[in-house]
């Protein structure tokens, strides 16, 4: 018998010895602490096992008791670590935390010859009792789930676009992270830092200081913070490992849901299969309904919604849908209040047109989702894509390949515009850019001028610069300008090439077409001096901009000796109106930017943005953020905001030099003609504006949204894709 335990001891240590070193190369996602598991499931998120996550013992030998602790010996710091500085985030992010080259004493060293030191055997031996008691493991944290559930989130890849690391945020306590999600905001106007914080938040890095104490508060201020900014994908990935209990149902119902709209029907009714079998509740019946008919098991579906149907569960519009997935009857009308995700999503299923009063009913955490569908009808999907557009969820081009392959024919584009400039709004704006799109006379330009005008009076300039810039530039190619310039005296032509400056400052078109104004140059050199950094002081000038000096003097790009009494010449827009930013937070951003509190100082600079048109901020206070952003290492996001900020203003005095609509003859040329495709007619431009509205609406329901909406899919697929890789 005591032979056989010497053997086992031995296989024990062995294998003990191997795991170690199979653990030296893994990479640790809490620091010296623990390895956030990637699987797909619910886990525990502290991942422990044999092969992959091993706890390691500190310098000292002493044993970690606290994230607070873990965090110390990732930085090698004795201190807090709450108000020590970090060095500025200029290399490129890795997906291994800092600690895969800096292994304490406690890691297993082997010498050149193979061999292993005494005082190494020992803390080999150490690390084998670990191992071998998995199930038992303490660290001293008062619950070990708590730090790994503080420190999910999305891995960054490798050729990731960002430089941010693991640590960013040191220096914060749990507590505050927490205020600053549950109080802060999404800066809606600025692309640059809005995308910098939706990073931060979702991103797996270590925890706050003190995040295990506060763990559950922590996680739902980051879900319910993405889910405002319509960030699905990543909540997917982090509602995807939180445990499967009472406190994240709600959360595991929505992913379920998404998972069904992005047609992942073998994750989504896996986890429907786990529920039913332990629950009553109609929610997951009615789930299991929808995931037997897309399995093709249409009986078992049926089944399911007779069974539910005699429990006296009331739900008219779930009924009503799927009568019409399983036995091809259409639904009769239902009251749109009564629309849940969970009908949207059965309406996807059913082939059922989801109209634009569906569509509200889906929550902002539903977002990337939209894009998904196939059958949502026109209004819907052109409204869906601008969402998308406004949030950074879709490029530019992904939204004009969109708004093309609705399924009805663009009406005239000067009814388009009148409706939109009465009352805009996200369906007039996609109906105007589509409607102008489809325009090939050289009167596009006076179109692109007053949508234009419409948008950024509404807030969407930086929005639909890129795409009315691209279908300008398609204009100036048009014959027949020679006309439109001598009716208009080139003002419109003048600020449409400001657009293409702005937009597309290294192309020749201007120069080589002869629409090269001064407004023109001084904004294509504006703009290659925020690119370039080398003042030019004839951009200023020209444009009557000095009061963005101190943004441009923020991102480094020195006047030096210049005469400016020279420059007074000219006004210096001394009375212009500018909003000041809230002094509180932008003292705060400072001091977190001081400290080197990245995560901190980013959500700060977005909260203290909110939704104020950036043109209307004092250049003082959009010089501070630039500032904060160079400070912590974020110098990319600090240029551009810059250029957001002047390309705001720039779009501000694009708007001051266009007239008024009324004050303008928009003529439609004769060839243009509003195609009728439910009986073939054609209306030409005598049409009235509320005949082309109705045709446009009798197109509507002939085409509908059901299975001929094959021509939009192929392009629905193609932007679902290319936005997951983007992902």
């Amino acid at each position: 018998m005591k032979i056989c335990q010497n053997r086992a001891q031995r296989l024990v240590f062995v294998a003990g010895l191997i795991a170690v070193l199979a653990g030296a190369s893994v990479t640790p996602a809490l620091a010296q602490t623990t390895t956030i598991v990637t699987n797909e499931g619910p886990v525990n998120l502290l991942g422990l096992s044999t092969s992959d996550n091993i706890s390691n013992g500190n310098a000292s030998g002493a044993s970690v008791t606290t994230i607070d602790d873990a965090f110390n010996a990732v930085n090698d710091d004795t201190a807090t670590g709450i108000d020590t500085d970090q060095a500025p985030q200029q290399a490129e992010p890795s997906t291994a935390f800092p600690t895969q080259n800096m292994r304490t004493q406690a890691t297993v060293a082997v010498t050149e010859n193979g061999s292993t030191t005494d005082a190494d055997k020992n803390t080999n031996q150490a690390e084998q009792s670990v191992v071998i008691e998995e199930t038992s493991i303490t660290i001293g944290l008062r619950e070990v789930e708590d730090v790994g559930l503080a420190a999910i989130g999305v891995r960054q890849s490798d050729d990731g676009a960002g430089n941010l690391n693991e640590l960013i945020w040191r220096g914060t306590a749990a507590s505050r992270a927490t205020f600053l999600y549950e109080n802060g905001s999404l800066a809606s106007q600025s692309r640059a830092i809005s995308s910098l914080a939706i990073e931060v938040v979702a991103r797996e890095a270590v925890p706050p200081a003190g995040a295990n104490s506060v763990a559950h508060a922590l996680v739902r201020a980051r879900l319910d913070w993405l889910a405002a900014a319509g960030r699905s994908d990543d909540l997917a990935v982090m509602v995807g490992r939180l445990p499967n209990d009472d406190d994240w149902l709600d959360w595991k119902k929505w992913l379920v849901e998404y998972q069904l709209m992005q047609r992942l029907d073998r994750d989504a009714c896996a986890v429907v299969d786990s529920y039913i079998t332990t629950t009553l509740d109609p929610y997951w019946h009615k789930l299991k309904v929808i995931c037997s008919s897309v399995q093709d098991d249409a009986s078992s579906a049926r089944f399911g919604a007779d069974i539910l149907a005699a429990s006296g569960v009331e739900d008219p519009v779930f009924f009503a849908l799927v009568d019409e997935m399983l036995s091809g009857t259409e639904a009769q009308a239902f009251d749109p209040a009564l629309v849940e995700a969970l009908h949207v999503v059965l309406m996807d299923a059913a082939h059922h047109e989801i109209s634009l009063d569906s569509l509200a009913a889906l929550p902002p955490q539903m977002a990337q989702g939209t894009v998904a569908l196939r059958y949502l009808g026109t209004d819907a999907r052109l409204v869906s894509t601008f969402d998308g557009l406004t949030r950074g969820l879709i490029t530019p081009q992904e939204a004009g390949n969109l708004w093309r392959s609705a399924a009805t024919a663009p009406e005239l584009a000067a009814s388009a515009l009148a409706r939109h400039n009465s009352g805009p709004s996200p369906l007039t704006t996609a109906m105007t850019w589509r409607a102008i799109a489809d325009d090939t006379s050289a009167g596009r330009v006076l179109l692109i001028t007053q949508a234009m005008k419409t948008d950024i009076a509404a807030g969407n300039g930086q929005t639909m610069l890129p795409l009315y810039a691209e279908l300008a530039s398609e204009a100036l190619t048009f014959s027949g300008l020679d006309a439109v310039i001598s009716a208009d005296d080139s003002q419109s032509f003048d600020a449409v090439a400001m657009l293409i400056a702005m937009q597309q400052p290294d192309s020749n078109l201007l120069a080589e077409s002869g629409f090269s104004t001064t407004e023109a140059a001084a904004t294509n050199a504006l703009m290659q001096m925020l690119a370039g950094g080398e003042w030019n002081h004839r951009a200023f000038a020209d444009l009557d901009l000095w009061t963005l000096l101190p943004v441009i003097e923020a991102l480094g790009i020195a006047p030096g000796e210049q005469e400016w009494l020279d420059f007074l010449v000219v006004s210096d827009n001394r009375d212009a109106n500018y909003k000041p930013l809230s002094p509180l937070l932008l003292r705060a951003l400072n001091a977190a930017a001081e400290k080197r509190r990245v995560a901190e100082a980013v959500l700060l600079a977005s909260w203290a943005l909110d939704d104020i048109p950036l043109h209307h901020i004092n250049p003082q206070d959009a010089a501070v953020i630039v500032g904060a952003m160079n400070e912590i290492g974020q110098t990319r996001t600090g240029r551009l905001f810059a250029t957001e900020v002047v390309k705001a203003h720039l779009l501000s005095r694009f708007s001051q030099m266009i007239p008024a609509m009324s004050e303008m003859s928009l003529s439609v040329p004769q060839d243009q003609t509003a195609l009728v495709t439910g009986d073939g007619m054609e209306t030409g431009k005598e049409t009235a504006l509320d005949e082309t509205i109705q045709a446009q609406n009798d197109a509507a329901e002939v085409t509908g949204s059901t299975d001929e909406n094959s021509g939009i899919e192929t392009v629905v697929d193609s932007v679902t894709q290319q936005t997951t890789q983007q992902e």
